[in-house]
Protein backbone atom coordinates (compact mmCIF):
# COMPACT_ATOMS: atom_id res chain seq x y z
CA UNK A 1 0.00 0.00 0.00
CA UNK A 2 0.93 3.31 -0.49
CA UNK A 3 1.57 5.76 2.44
CA UNK A 4 -2.12 7.58 1.24
CA UNK A 5 -4.06 4.06 1.24
CA UNK A 6 -2.20 3.28 4.41
CA UNK A 7 -3.76 6.39 6.14
CA UNK A 8 -7.03 6.30 3.82
CA UNK A 9 -7.72 2.81 5.88
CA UNK A 10 -6.73 3.85 8.76
CA UNK A 11 -9.53 7.00 8.77
CA UNK A 12 -12.30 5.80 6.98
CA UNK A 13 -14.18 3.61 9.75
CA UNK A 14 -17.33 6.52 10.36
CA UNK A 15 -17.16 5.69 13.77
CA UNK A 16 -13.19 6.61 14.48
CA UNK A 17 -9.87 4.38 14.05
CA UNK A 18 -9.38 1.23 15.59
CA UNK A 19 -6.76 0.04 14.13
CA UNK A 20 -2.43 1.80 14.68
CA UNK A 21 -2.21 5.45 13.16
CA UNK A 22 0.27 4.49 10.40
CA UNK A 23 3.67 5.91 11.30
CA UNK A 24 4.62 7.49 7.91
CA UNK A 25 3.96 11.26 7.55
CA UNK A 26 2.25 12.71 4.62
CA UNK A 27 3.69 15.71 2.38
CA UNK A 28 0.91 18.51 2.08
CA UNK A 29 0.73 16.90 -1.47
CA UNK A 30 -0.07 13.30 0.29
CA UNK A 31 -2.38 15.10 2.15
CA UNK A 32 -4.61 16.24 -1.97
CA UNK A 33 -4.02 12.87 -2.25
CA UNK A 34 -5.96 11.06 0.92
CA UNK A 35 -8.68 12.98 0.21
CA UNK A 36 -9.08 12.37 -3.57
CA UNK A 37 -8.70 9.01 -2.80
CA UNK A 38 -11.26 9.18 0.24
CA UNK A 39 -14.07 10.86 -2.36
CA UNK A 40 -13.29 7.65 -4.87
CA UNK A 41 -14.28 5.42 -2.04
CA UNK A 42 -17.34 7.31 -1.00
CA UNK A 43 -15.49 7.70 2.52
CA UNK A 44 -14.71 11.43 2.04
CA UNK A 45 -16.62 13.07 5.30
CA UNK A 46 -15.25 10.59 8.07
CA UNK A 47 -11.14 10.80 6.48
CA UNK A 48 -11.58 14.88 6.77
CA UNK A 49 -13.32 14.66 10.24
CA UNK A 50 -10.26 12.80 11.25
CA UNK A 51 -8.04 14.51 9.24
CA UNK A 52 -9.17 17.93 10.91
CA UNK A 53 -9.13 16.30 14.60
CA UNK A 54 -5.35 15.31 14.13
CA UNK A 55 -4.50 18.44 12.59
CA UNK A 56 -5.66 20.45 15.23
CA UNK A 57 -4.25 17.71 18.37
CA UNK A 58 -1.47 15.66 17.09
CA UNK A 59 -0.49 17.32 13.61
CA UNK A 60 3.08 15.81 13.48
CA UNK A 61 1.43 12.23 13.45
CA UNK A 62 0.03 13.45 9.99
CA UNK A 63 2.24 15.82 7.95
CA UNK A 64 5.98 15.54 7.88
CA UNK A 65 7.70 18.80 9.24
CA UNK A 66 8.01 21.78 8.29
CA UNK A 67 4.51 21.59 7.27
CA UNK A 68 1.76 22.93 9.29
CA UNK A 69 -2.06 22.71 9.43
CA UNK A 70 -1.67 26.23 7.54
CA UNK A 71 -0.59 24.73 4.54
CA UNK A 72 -3.56 22.41 4.08
CA UNK A 73 -6.07 24.96 4.70
CA UNK A 74 -6.88 25.65 0.80
CA UNK A 75 -6.75 22.20 -0.31
CA UNK A 76 -8.67 20.93 3.30
CA UNK A 77 -11.25 23.88 2.00
CA UNK A 78 -12.07 22.28 -1.69
CA UNK A 79 -12.46 18.54 0.17
CA UNK A 80 -14.78 20.33 2.63
CA UNK A 81 -16.72 22.13 0.34
CA UNK A 82 -17.11 18.45 -2.60
CA UNK A 83 -18.37 16.79 1.16
CA UNK A 84 -20.73 19.62 1.59
CA UNK A 85 -22.34 19.30 -2.04
CA UNK A 86 -22.47 15.81 -1.93
CA UNK A 87 -24.21 15.94 1.24
CA UNK A 88 -26.82 18.50 0.08
CA UNK A 89 -27.55 16.43 -3.07
CA UNK A 90 -27.89 13.54 -0.66
CA UNK A 91 -30.49 15.06 1.58
CA UNK A 92 -32.28 16.01 -1.82
CA UNK A 93 -32.49 12.44 -2.56
CA UNK A 94 -33.18 11.17 0.84
CA UNK A 95 -36.36 13.08 0.58
CA UNK A 96 -36.70 12.23 -3.08
CA UNK A 97 -36.84 8.39 -1.92
CA UNK A 98 -39.67 9.17 0.91
CA UNK A 99 -41.88 10.97 -1.62
CA UNK A 100 -41.65 7.88 -4.02
CA UNK A 101 -42.47 5.27 -1.45
CA UNK A 102 -45.13 7.42 -0.67
CA UNK A 103 -46.74 8.00 -4.56
CA UNK A 104 -46.39 3.64 -5.09
CA UNK A 105 -47.92 3.04 -2.14
CA UNK A 106 -50.48 4.76 -3.02
CA UNK A 107 -50.71 2.77 -6.65
CA UNK A 108 -51.17 -0.27 -5.03
CA UNK A 109 -47.30 -0.99 -4.92
CA UNK A 110 -44.93 -2.18 -2.69
CA UNK A 111 -41.35 -0.66 -2.19
CA UNK A 112 -38.79 -0.26 0.37
CA UNK A 113 -35.61 1.68 -0.03
CA UNK A 114 -32.50 0.59 -0.88
CA UNK A 115 -28.67 0.80 0.11
CA UNK A 116 -27.74 4.75 -0.18
CA UNK A 117 -30.53 6.43 1.37
CA UNK A 118 -31.86 3.81 3.56
CA UNK A 119 -27.59 3.12 5.02
CA UNK A 120 -27.40 6.67 5.29
CA UNK A 121 -30.32 7.34 7.49
CA UNK A 122 -30.11 4.48 10.02
CA UNK A 123 -26.48 3.10 10.13
CA UNK A 124 -24.79 6.15 10.58
CA UNK A 125 -24.98 8.44 13.29
CA UNK A 126 -24.74 11.42 10.54
CA UNK A 127 -26.55 10.69 7.45
CA UNK A 128 -24.11 13.38 5.79
CA UNK A 129 -21.33 10.47 6.55
CA UNK A 130 -22.71 8.68 4.08
CA UNK A 131 -22.55 9.86 0.31
CA UNK A 132 -24.96 8.53 -2.31
CA UNK A 133 -25.73 9.91 -5.75
CA UNK A 134 -28.64 8.14 -6.56
CA UNK A 135 -32.59 6.40 -5.09
CA UNK A 136 -32.54 2.88 -5.28
CA UNK A 137 -35.58 0.86 -4.45
CA UNK A 138 -36.42 -2.49 -4.41
CA UNK A 139 -40.16 -3.11 -5.84
CA UNK A 140 -42.19 -6.96 -6.73
CA UNK A 141 -41.61 -8.23 -10.30
CA UNK A 142 -45.06 -8.13 -10.55
CA UNK A 143 -45.38 -4.22 -9.35
CA UNK A 144 -43.35 -3.06 -13.19
CA UNK A 145 -46.43 -1.59 -14.95
CA UNK A 146 -47.80 0.36 -11.60
CA UNK A 147 -44.29 2.04 -10.92
CA UNK A 148 -43.48 2.41 -14.44
CA UNK A 149 -47.16 4.47 -14.57
CA UNK A 150 -46.12 6.39 -11.57
CA UNK A 151 -42.89 7.73 -12.20
CA UNK A 152 -44.35 8.70 -15.63
CA UNK A 153 -46.96 10.25 -13.87
CA UNK A 154 -44.40 12.36 -11.41
CA UNK A 155 -42.57 13.31 -14.53
CA UNK A 156 -39.43 11.03 -14.37
CA UNK A 157 -38.00 9.33 -17.76
CA UNK A 158 -36.60 6.10 -17.84
CA UNK A 159 -33.06 5.77 -19.81
CA UNK A 160 -31.62 3.58 -21.60
CA UNK A 161 -30.58 0.10 -20.66
CA UNK A 162 -26.20 0.40 -21.01
CA UNK A 163 -25.46 -2.95 -19.99
CA UNK A 164 -24.10 -6.26 -22.35
CA UNK A 165 -27.20 -7.64 -23.02
CA UNK A 166 -30.69 -5.21 -23.79
CA UNK A 167 -32.85 -7.68 -21.52
CA UNK A 168 -32.41 -9.77 -18.13
CA UNK A 169 -31.31 -7.14 -15.50
CA UNK A 170 -33.57 -6.49 -12.55
CA UNK A 171 -33.09 -2.77 -13.32
CA UNK A 172 -34.48 0.13 -14.76
CA UNK A 173 -33.31 3.84 -14.48
CA UNK A 174 -35.14 7.36 -14.42
CA UNK A 175 -34.16 10.16 -14.58
CA UNK A 176 -35.38 13.00 -12.50
CA UNK A 177 -37.67 15.77 -14.37
CA UNK A 178 -35.72 19.16 -12.87
CA UNK A 179 -32.77 17.79 -10.97
CA UNK A 180 -29.96 16.95 -14.21
CA UNK A 181 -28.07 13.85 -13.08
CA UNK A 182 -30.58 12.68 -10.23
CA UNK A 183 -31.50 9.26 -10.91
CA UNK A 184 -33.81 6.58 -9.61
CA UNK A 185 -32.83 3.03 -9.97
CA UNK A 186 -35.98 0.36 -9.50
CA UNK A 187 -35.35 -3.50 -9.18
CA UNK A 188 -36.66 -6.28 -8.79
CA UNK A 189 -33.89 -8.06 -7.33
CA UNK A 190 -31.25 -6.63 -5.48
CA UNK A 191 -28.53 -8.86 -7.94
CA UNK A 192 -28.54 -6.84 -11.47
CA UNK A 193 -27.08 -9.36 -12.89
CA UNK A 194 -28.49 -12.47 -14.72
CA UNK A 195 -25.84 -14.24 -14.65
CA UNK A 196 -24.24 -13.70 -10.84
CA UNK A 197 -28.20 -13.85 -9.39
CA UNK A 198 -28.11 -18.00 -10.58
CA UNK A 199 -25.71 -17.78 -7.20
CA UNK A 200 -27.20 -15.33 -4.97
CA UNK A 201 -30.64 -13.76 -5.46
CA UNK A 202 -32.47 -11.11 -2.98
CA UNK A 203 -35.91 -10.46 -3.88
CA UNK A 204 -38.04 -7.85 -1.90
CA UNK A 205 -40.24 -11.10 -0.41
CA UNK A 206 -36.91 -13.00 0.81
CA UNK A 207 -35.72 -9.80 3.11
CA UNK A 208 -37.14 -9.87 6.78
CA UNK A 209 -39.22 -5.91 7.24
CA UNK A 210 -40.09 -4.21 9.76
CA UNK A 211 -42.57 -0.94 9.81
CA UNK A 212 -41.08 2.10 9.52
CA UNK A 213 -41.43 5.40 11.80
CA UNK A 214 -43.80 6.59 8.93
CA UNK A 215 -45.63 3.46 8.89
CA UNK A 216 -44.05 2.13 5.80
CA UNK A 217 -41.74 -1.25 5.64
CA UNK A 218 -38.26 -1.19 5.39
CA UNK A 219 -35.67 -3.75 5.63
CA UNK A 220 -35.07 -5.17 9.23
CA UNK A 221 -31.49 -4.79 10.44
CA UNK A 222 -30.80 -8.27 9.20
CA UNK A 223 -32.43 -7.73 6.31
CA UNK A 224 -29.98 -4.02 5.91
CA UNK A 225 -26.79 -6.82 7.45
CA UNK A 226 -27.59 -9.06 4.00
CA UNK A 227 -28.43 -5.77 1.61
CA UNK A 228 -24.58 -4.72 2.89
CA UNK A 229 -23.19 -8.00 1.73
CA UNK A 230 -24.50 -8.40 -1.26
CA UNK A 231 -24.27 -4.95 -2.59
CA UNK A 232 -20.66 -5.23 -1.96
CA UNK A 233 -19.59 -8.53 -3.13
CA UNK A 234 -22.14 -9.25 -5.80
CA UNK A 235 -22.38 -5.62 -7.40
CA UNK A 236 -19.57 -3.89 -6.91
CA UNK A 237 -16.70 -7.31 -5.81
CA UNK A 238 -16.18 -4.70 -3.34
CA UNK A 239 -14.57 -2.07 -5.18
CA UNK A 240 -14.75 0.71 -2.35
CA UNK A 241 -14.23 1.24 0.66
CA UNK A 242 -17.85 2.56 1.71
CA UNK A 243 -19.16 -1.22 0.87
CA UNK A 244 -17.19 -2.47 4.07
CA UNK A 245 -18.17 0.87 5.93
CA UNK A 246 -21.89 -0.24 5.29
CA UNK A 247 -21.65 -3.55 6.33
CA UNK A 248 -19.03 -2.72 9.66
CA UNK A 249 -21.94 -0.43 10.63
CA UNK A 250 -24.82 -2.96 10.16
CA UNK A 251 -22.66 -5.96 11.97
CA UNK A 252 -22.50 -3.25 14.85
CA UNK A 253 -26.16 -3.11 14.58
CA UNK A 254 -26.96 0.39 14.82
CA UNK A 255 -29.89 -0.18 13.13
CA UNK A 256 -31.18 -2.34 16.04
CA UNK A 257 -30.28 -5.97 16.97
CA UNK A 258 -29.82 -8.54 14.41
CA UNK A 259 -32.44 -11.29 14.60
CA UNK A 260 -30.26 -14.31 14.47
CA UNK A 261 -33.27 -16.91 13.17
CA UNK A 262 -34.64 -14.25 10.73
CA UNK A 263 -30.60 -13.80 9.17
CA UNK A 264 -30.57 -17.25 9.09
CA UNK A 265 -33.77 -18.06 6.94
CA UNK A 266 -33.01 -15.01 4.81
CA UNK A 267 -29.41 -16.38 4.06
CA UNK A 268 -31.60 -19.75 3.25
CA UNK A 269 -33.60 -17.84 0.43
CA UNK A 270 -31.33 -16.03 -1.20
CA UNK A 271 -28.13 -17.87 -1.33
CA UNK A 272 -26.31 -14.73 0.18
CA UNK A 273 -23.95 -16.70 2.95
CA UNK A 274 -21.07 -16.57 0.31
CA UNK A 275 -21.36 -12.55 -0.33
CA UNK A 276 -21.85 -12.05 3.95
CA UNK A 277 -18.56 -14.68 4.74
CA UNK A 278 -16.57 -12.40 2.28
CA UNK A 279 -17.68 -9.11 3.08
CA UNK A 280 -17.42 -10.00 6.89
CA UNK A 281 -14.09 -11.01 6.72
CA UNK A 282 -12.82 -8.26 4.79
CA UNK A 283 -14.69 -5.42 7.28
CA UNK A 284 -13.03 -7.54 10.38
CA UNK A 285 -9.74 -7.36 8.61
CA UNK A 286 -9.56 -3.74 7.18
CA UNK A 287 -10.69 -1.82 10.05
CA UNK A 288 -10.22 -4.21 12.81
CA UNK A 289 -13.86 -4.40 13.90
CA UNK A 290 -15.01 -6.75 16.35
CA UNK A 291 -18.85 -7.02 15.40
CA UNK A 292 -17.89 -8.36 12.07
CA UNK A 293 -15.57 -10.82 13.07
CA UNK A 294 -18.00 -12.28 15.99
CA UNK A 295 -20.51 -12.69 13.26
CA UNK A 296 -19.01 -14.34 10.99
CA UNK A 297 -17.67 -16.68 13.32
CA UNK A 298 -21.40 -16.47 15.13
CA UNK A 299 -22.97 -17.80 11.32
CA UNK A 300 -20.49 -20.41 10.58
CA UNK A 301 -21.40 -19.31 7.30
CA UNK A 302 -19.61 -21.93 4.67
CA UNK A 303 -17.63 -21.15 1.20
CA UNK A 304 -13.73 -21.60 0.19
CA UNK A 305 -12.94 -18.76 2.87
CA UNK A 306 -8.85 -19.54 2.23
CA UNK A 307 -9.50 -18.74 -1.61
CA UNK A 308 -11.71 -15.78 -0.99
CA UNK A 309 -9.00 -14.27 1.48
CA UNK A 310 -6.74 -14.65 -0.72
CA UNK A 311 -8.62 -13.17 -3.61
CA UNK A 312 -9.91 -10.26 -1.88
CA UNK A 313 -8.18 -8.30 0.79
CA UNK A 314 -8.20 -5.15 2.39
CA UNK A 315 -5.10 -4.36 -0.39
CA UNK A 316 -7.13 -5.14 -3.11
CA UNK A 317 -10.44 -2.94 -2.05
CA UNK A 318 -8.30 0.20 -1.67
CA UNK A 319 -6.34 -0.17 -5.38
CA UNK A 320 -9.92 -0.54 -7.10
CA UNK A 321 -9.68 3.37 -6.99
CA UNK A 322 -6.09 3.79 -7.18
CA UNK A 323 -3.97 4.59 -9.90
CA UNK A 324 -3.20 0.89 -9.78
CA UNK A 325 -6.41 -0.13 -10.27
CA UNK A 326 -6.60 -2.49 -12.69
CA UNK A 327 -3.77 -4.86 -10.94
CA UNK A 328 -6.47 -6.29 -8.52
CA UNK A 329 -9.56 -6.52 -11.43
CA UNK A 330 -9.28 -10.26 -12.11
CA UNK A 331 -9.13 -11.21 -8.30
CA UNK A 332 -12.38 -9.52 -7.72
CA UNK A 333 -13.68 -11.36 -11.35
CA UNK A 334 -12.46 -14.72 -10.03
CA UNK A 335 -14.64 -13.49 -6.91
CA UNK A 336 -17.76 -12.99 -8.93
CA UNK A 337 -17.35 -16.32 -11.18
CA UNK A 338 -17.26 -18.04 -7.61
CA UNK A 339 -20.48 -16.50 -6.38
CA UNK A 340 -21.91 -17.61 -9.52
CA UNK A 341 -21.93 -21.03 -8.32
CA UNK A 342 -22.53 -20.88 -4.99
CA UNK A 343 -26.18 -22.46 -4.85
Amino acid sequence: MTPEETWLLALADPEGPSIPLPSVHLMPKGVVTLCELAHAHGVLPAVLHQVDRLLKQQPDLLVAPPATADDLRSTLKLAHECSAKRAAMSLFLGAEARRLIDELSASGAQAIVLKGADFAARLYAKPALRFFGDVDLLVRSEDWKRVDDTLRRLGYQALPVRMKRATGYAEVQYQHPDMPGATVEIHDNLVNSPAVRRGVSVRLDDLPLERDARGGWQASPAGLLVMAGVHGAAGHSFDKLQHLCDLTQAARERAGAIDEQSLHECLKKTGAGFCLAVGLDLAARAFGDQASARWRERLNLRGPRRLARWLVTPETVLEARGPRGRSGSWRRQTLRHLLKTRR
